[in-house]
């Protein structure tokens, strides 16, 4: 069988033509209390026209009249007496099975009146029975649908119920309440008018072809990927995508489940554990390297120059000693850089005016790069508490900061400098509206050993960051191509915690 075609249910002969029916029952059986159920359920009188009860005759002696009485329906104690006593009757249902009596109602009435015998009930026995499965299969189903929509709106995850197309076919409450517009205005949608990041920016603005999707279609099979994505502030996202097929009654792929799990938090940890782990084995290894590498370099770099001082070499040879000489300069360079990154800091804590240690740094700043086309503005909003830290230590970080961002617009520009309190902790925000970083950049920004500089030995941010969570605060970076850079220090806020009595 199809699917039922709902617009031409109910289009009976009776729709408009035929009266209200009248009924009479004539002795009682195993179909009466189908009957009654047909006559006076709700459930039945959207599929029937209108029918009233009105009497009953032939009940045998024994049996309770009650049910009747309730209902206000008088019983008669023959068929004869009841047609005389309501001449409305037009429809009689035989139920006695007594021989002849079929043949005494159709010589009593006229072919107004219908008559059912007892052995067509039957079929109005198993109607009634069958619409009462129906309808406790439909509740429930609608129980099932209600529970299983209950356990997809309290997931987390994005779900989506895809055809074969990529249309939507249903979507799971956070989804929608992302999107911002009602569910039923997205079904029949394109997925990707659905998918949002956590901001409610889009995900994507066409079927993307890393989705798993479109591998699911192919091979019948779950599929998955990982894929980033950059928010409306610039910040980089990670995202597990996940497809599922689903299968028809014949075991054919009629729908495909898609699901977008945001795993931006537990990489950003495994990354952060990743670099404990890459920053212990260079930990351990700057021991050697202290030992068994600056002193050989530095008895290199001393004859080095004292071959460049010597007047018996050629001017070819001092050449040679020169390039010898720099290049030990470079690699005690590299060697100091990883070194001081990963000895742990000697820091004093104390609490100090953001906004006074910012200006400060500006201004030094301000005096290398003022006459070259930059400026720097800073501006704090609000009342600002104290924050806890070092000062020089503070200080050098956003000096390097605003470094790095002159330095993504050569052509010169404004640094701005904007703090706020965010929560527990004062926020600083350093922007520039330079040449921005892609999202491999985002990825590798923090990588104590990757440098977009020439020359350069990837320490910059790496140390910065490890600097200000040694100080027990937070950076984040947020970029995007063309646009610009925003770097922020989130720093801890001294506490108000009163004075020891």
């Amino acid at each position: 069988m199809g699917d039922v075609d709902y617009d031409h249910l109910g289009v009976c002969y009776w729709n408009g033509t035929m009266k209200p029916l009248v009924v009479g029952i004539i002795g009682t059986g195993p179909g009466l209390r189908a009957l009654l159920d047909i006559i006076y359920d709700e459930a039945f009188r959207e599929f029937l026209p209108d029918i009233h009860l009105a009497a009953v005759s032939d009940i045998p002696k024994e049996t309770d009249t009650s049910r009747f009485t309730d209902i206000n329906v008088p019983v008669y104690d023959s068929f004869e007496r009841m047609l005389d006593r309501h001449p409305d009757i037009n429809l009689i249902v035989e139920m006695t099975g007594r021989p002849g009596m079929l043949a005494r109602l159709r010589q009593r009435t006229h072919e107004d009146i219908s008559i059912l015998d007892h052995r067509e009930v039957v079929f109005f026995c198993g109607l009634h029975d069958m619409a009462l499965v129906k309808k406790h299969y439909i509740d429930s189903l609608a129980q099932q649908r209600s529970l299983l929509q209950s356990i997809l709106d309290g997931i987390r995850e994005d779900i989506f119920l895809l055809d074969k197309q990529g249309m939507v076919v249903d979507i799971n409450r956070i989804v929608w309440e992302r999107a911002g517009v009602p569910r039923k205005e997205l079904l029949g949608r394109p997925c990707w008018h659905a998918a949002r990041l956590r901001d409610g920016s889009q995900f994507c603005s066409q079927l993307d072809p890393v989705c798993p999707f479109h591998k699911t279609l192919a091979s019948g099979q779950k599929e998955e990927t990982l894929v980033t994505r950059v928010n409306s502030e610039g910040l980089l996202q990670y995202y597990r995508l996940y497809a599922y097929p689903i299968l028809g009654a014949r075991g054919e792929m009629t729908h495909v489940m898609v699901m977008h799990r945001d795993i931006t938090k537990r990489t950003l940890q495994e990354k952060h554990q990743n670099q404990r782990d890459r920053l212990a084995i260079v930990g351990e290894m700057s021991t050697y390297l202290a030992h068994e590498i600056r002193n050989p370099l530095f008895a290199i770099g001393g004859f080095a120059n004292a071959l460049v001082r010597s007047p018996s070499l050629t001017e070819s040879d001092r050449e040679k000693a020169k390039i010898l000489v720099e290049e030990t300069r470079r690699l005690d360079v590299m060697l100091t850089s990883m070194l001081n990154f990963v000895r742990a800091s000697e820091l004093k804590i104390h609490e100090m005016d953001i906004l006074a240690v910012s200006r400060s740094a500006a201004e030094l700043m301000t005096i290398g790069y003022g006459s070259q086309g930059y400026s720097i503005e800073v501006r704090g909003s609000g009342p600002l508490p104290a924050v806890l830290g070092d000062e020089d230590t503070l200080k050098q970080c956003i000096a390097n900061v605003i470094k790095n961002s002159i330095e993504a617009m050569p052509g010169g520009g404004v640094v701005h400098l904007d703090i706020e309190l965010a929560g527990d902790s004062v926020a600083l925000h350093v922007r520039d509206s330079g040449t921005g970083m892609d999202k491999n950049g985002l990825e590798r920004a923090f990588n104590p050993f990757h440098s977009t500089k020439e020359g350069g030995y990837g320490l910059g941010l790496a140390m910065i960051k490890k600097k200000i969570e040694e100080l027990g605060g937070r950076v984040e970076i947020a970029s995007r191509l063309g646009e610009g850079t925003t770097v922020t220090l989130f720093l801890p806020a001294a506490l108000d915690v009163g004075s020891p009595l």
